[in-house]
């Protein structure tokens, strides 16, 4: 009887089969228990395809199942012939300790099937047998190099790539010429070593080196046409030799275009371009060539400022240049291309002295700032050939309201409040004193209260907040006074870090870390968030950990409960240290985003992580919080065992369907770009769910609709923000850049699912961003901009011309039940205790007796611990309001 029931289960298992979608789809969503579940049916995987093993070996590293590891990297290495399966399995078999004579017996197998000298060459270093010197020293013999050896090339690249002095990298570049002659990351070597000898000046080694090395491929041929079209490089040289400087450039641009393949892609540096991108960008070089070439007529370079209105009758080499150049044709601006190829446009044009093409020419300009670029490269030189040619044309207008007539532009427009040169990287908005302007405290130590929407005054040191350490902060009425306090997030090490910063009566602030529950966790901490998780008034707080670099990868994250005023810690207790992956050492958190995108009247916590690690999402269930993010779609995309360097996320319902959506910010720079996310867009669809054999899943879905949504990639990403610039019942989209030079984005929502860039004509650009928020500041109706920057921190107001109504609604707690109130007049008439995680609905009729739903949910905290005013805030355009409900669902208490 036994027997028999053995074999009834082992038939069962069988009988439940699943497919590799099936076995995929379960894998990205970590449902292990569900391919263990099925594992009679994938079993016989082991001895099968290559695409099934690749799929078990994934699924062994993802699930932490070395033996399982082991075997897949074994058959796929000796069946296969994969050498990175062999490597693989070295790695885990030193891993699992394995008995040496086990490893040797290996190494003769692998010997067997790997025979050519660089796949021996390989295995005898990663096998030990070799020393690394002695590894370098045999690849010189080698006359060609597998994968492996290329990877160790490119990693040696990386390390070139981000030294900034110019001889130790020159150093380096010699060594890597020296150990990998034949490498294809020799065209990368190239490139540096020419921009070094160019950033050194030294002109004669720059000339030696494109002689001996430019002529060697396409790649070679257009970066040598890079660097010899440089004006300094040329005005060194002998004057009478720029035009043969020139037509070598040229010469080699027209070799580089009948020498690359047009049938695949082709890498420069850590680019890799299409063919077609790469005849468009040789076909653009040449035309810059040829543009020096015709400067030099006039014993110019290039590099002059006065550009402008040189050619009184166009020649043929003119005419030439202007066909040339119109043939052109970039599909995005992902790398500044068609900011770069509109910029070149205008040059060209703003060399002629006729009105109608300097009016061309500055149109080119205008639509080269309008789609700018990385590095801020063509901004300065738009910006003064602009005001050039507006005094050549005797336009009497102000540079920027000429531009925007240029451009037909009547969209929002903003202006820069005069603020002080400050540099702080967090900013947290809130009405302190309940006076119904709202306050900035900046970096959680810097407060300027708001002097009724006419400036601001800093008050830090009369509030007893100028002395903190801290770097972020956030409001919240923790105790339930009616009177605003705040948190503040630190990297103090020493018991100086987080403070809860109780406010006496808008008088000042005083810590209270003693009577209130120490939250000093003594790690450096980067996000944070209000979270009522009871529904009570009393807004728990969660932080999330960072790193410390080159000491530690990550820190377990915090949750402070909140019991009526008094934060324990109940990080274990709440189930979020369960996941191995969030407790020793944790990982590298930048930021706190919490919203009920469910529909289940509790908000989720969404985690933002950076260091290509995988994102959190918990989700409350009963007393216990859950991590979904894989089975959501949130965790990020896994990429041999990376991720996103996440920083900052936002929710909003953009498309106005009665859910919240999504927007991720990903550092996301071109080395890494193989293995890490972009930012994502990501549109709420809803429930759904999956069957799989005898097995019903359950899910929210997202889908990634950044492309189609017309937000472009930018590897600086950093902090998004939803607000409604216009008041027309769209949610926009800003998102700052972080580092020197990179620009932020504000993203016009079409009400189509589509976004139009109308950062530089709104007067909203702003470089070297971090934290940001919004709030009415000077209660016009208008949704105002704050834009905290290591190049200065931004105060823009909102002066678009429009007739679209608003509404502001500010849901509060008075008398242990939720308010909304609708009037700011009236807002400082009720307790500053904001009711978080409160939801608004409104519906809207409009002159054509058409209805429409908005939603908005008050939300402690977006982005990397920056905070919005805590009001929300409805662009109604024309329509009249048909009613105003906080959305109410059955777990409500109130």
């Amino acid at each position: 009887m036994k027997k028999f029931l053995i074999i009834c289960f082992l038939s069962l298992g069988f009988l439940f089969a699943i497919t590799q979608d099936d076995f995929r789809w379960l894998m990205d969503t970590e449902q292990f228990y569900l391919i263990e579940k099925y594992s009679p049916s994938w079993q016989k995987w082991l001895e099968g395809a290559k695409e099934e093993l690749s799929l078990l070996l994934e699924y062994s590293q993802r699930a932490k199942k070395p033996e399982l590891e082991l075997k897949c990297n074994e058959t796929l290495a000796l069946k296969y012939n994969q050498l990175e399966n062999a490597i693989r399995w070295v790695n885990v078999a030193d891993k699992l300790q394995l008995d040496n004579q086990l490893i040797e017996e290996m190494y003769k197998k692998f010997n067997q099937v790997f025979t050519n000298p660089e796949d021996k060459t390989t295995l005898d270093y990663y096998f030990g047998k070799i020393t690394q010197d002695d590894f370098l020293e045999q690849i010189l013999q080698l006359r060609g190099y597998n994968q492996i050896i290329e990877d160790i090339a490119r990693s040696w690249i990386d390390e070139i790539s981000s030294e900034y002095s110019d001889s130790l990298s020159l150093a380096m570049i010699n060594r890597f010429e020296h150990h990998f002659p034949l490498s294809q990351w020799t065209q990368a070597t190239y490139f540096y070593k020419l921009y070094h000898y160019l950033s050194l000046g030294q002109y004669d080694m720059m000339h030696k080196c494109i002689q001996e090395e430019g002529y060697r491929s396409a790649e070679f041929l257009y970066i040598s046409a890079l660097y010899t079209l440089s004006p300094d490089y040329r005005r060194n040289q002998e004057l009478s030799t720029n035009r043969l400087i020139l037509n070598q450039a040229i010469y080699m641009l027209d070799s580089a275009l009948k020498d690359y393949s047009s049938d695949k892609g082709i890498r420069i540096v850590y680019d890799i371009y299409t063919p077609e991108q790469l005849r468009n960008r040789l076909l653009l070089t040449r035309v810059k060539a040829e543009y020096y070439s015709l400067l030099a007529d006039f014993n110019l370079f290039g590099d002059e400022e006065n550009l402008c209105a040189l050619i009184n009758e166009p020649n043929d080499a003119y005419i030439q240049l202007l066909k040339d150049i119109s043939v052109i044709h970039f599909d995005n601006n992902d790398r500044g291309e068609l900011a770069e190829l509109h910029y070149w446009q205008g040059k060209i044009k703003a060399l002629h002295n006729k009105n109608s093409y300097l009016q061309q020419a500055a149109k080119e300009y205008t639509t080269a700032l309008v789609y700018g670029s990385p590095r801020k490269k063509y901004e300065s030189s738009c910006l003064h050939d602009l005001e050039l040619i507006k005094n050549k044309l005797n336009i009497d207008k102000e540079l920027y309201t000429w531009l925007r007539e240029i451009m037909n532009y009547d969209g929002a427009i903003f202006e820069e409040y005069p603020f002080p040169d400050k540099h702080y990287s967090r900013i947290a908005i809130g009405d302190y004193d309940n006076d119904s302007y709202n306050d900035l405290l900046f970096d959680g130590h810097s407060l300027w209260h708001n002097d009724s929407g006419k400036g601001f005054s800093d008050v830090s040191d009369t509030m007893n907040v100028a002395n903190l350490s801290a770097n972020g902060a956030l409001w919240a009425d923790f105790n339930r006074d009616g009177y605003l306090d705040f948190v503040t997030i630190s990297h103090h090490s020493e018991g100086l870090g987080e403070s809860l910063m109780k406010n006496q009566e808008g008088l000042r602030f005083v810590k209270v870390n003693e009577r209130s529950g120490d939250i000093d966790d003594h790690y450096p901490t980067e996000g944070a968030a209000w979270i009522d998780i009871d529904g009570a008034g009393y807004p728990s707080l969660y932080c999330a950990n960072y790193e410390q670099w080159q000491i530690r990868s990550g820190y377990p994250d915090f949750f402070w409960y909140n019991d009526h005023s008094y934060f324990k810690d109940e990080s274990v207790k709440r189930g979020f240290r369960t996941p191995e992956y969030a407790d020793n050492p944790g990982l590298a958190g930048r930021g706190v985003a919490p919203a009920d995108f469910d529909n289940d009247g509790k908000q989720e916590i969404l985690v933002t992580n950076y260091r290509l690690n995988r994102n959190f999402c918990w989700d409350q269930k009963d007393s216990i919080f859950v991590d979904v993010a894989a089975l959501y779609g949130l965790a990020g995309h896994y990429k041999n065992g990376y991720y996103g360097h996440s920083i900052g996320a936002d929710w909003g319902d953009f498309d106005n369907d009665g859910d919240l959506d999504l927007f991720v910010a990903n550092l996301a720079h071109p080395r890494f770009i193989e293995i890490s996310d972009i930012s994502q867009l990501l549109k709420n669809d809803g429930i759904g769910y999956k069957v799989i054999e005898s097995d019903t899943l359950w899910f929210w879905q997202f889908t990634d609709i950044t492309k189609l949504a017309g937000i472009s990639y930018d590897e600086c990403h950093s902090d998004p923000l939803w607000l409604d610039v216009d008041n027309d019942g769209y949610l926009d989209l800003f998102i700052t850049s972080i580092y020197e030079n990179e620009r932020s984005y504000l993203y016009k929502n079409n009400g189509d699912g589509t976004f139009t860039d109308i950062t530089f004509l709104s007067g909203t650009r702003v470089y070297n961003g971090w934290g940001n928020a919004t709030s009415d500041l000077d209660r016009n109706g208008l949704t105002d901009l704050v834009v905290a920057s290591g190049s200065g921190d931004k105060i823009l107001f909102n002066k678009t011309q429009t007739n679209n109504n608003f509404l502001y609604i500010k849901p509060v707690w008075k008398d242990d039940k939720i308010i909304l109130i609708d009037n700011p007049a009236k807002f400082s008439q009720f307790p500053a205790s904001p009711a978080y995680g409160t939801r608004v609905k409104i519906i809207l009729e409009d002159a054509d007796g058409k209805q429409k739903t908005l939603i908005r949910e008050l939300a402690s905290a977006k982005g990397t611990t920056s905070q919005n005013a805590q009001e929300l805030h409805f662009g109604l355009a024309n329509a009249k309001i048909l009613s105003i409900e906080r959305v109410n669902y059955a777990k409500d208490k109130n």
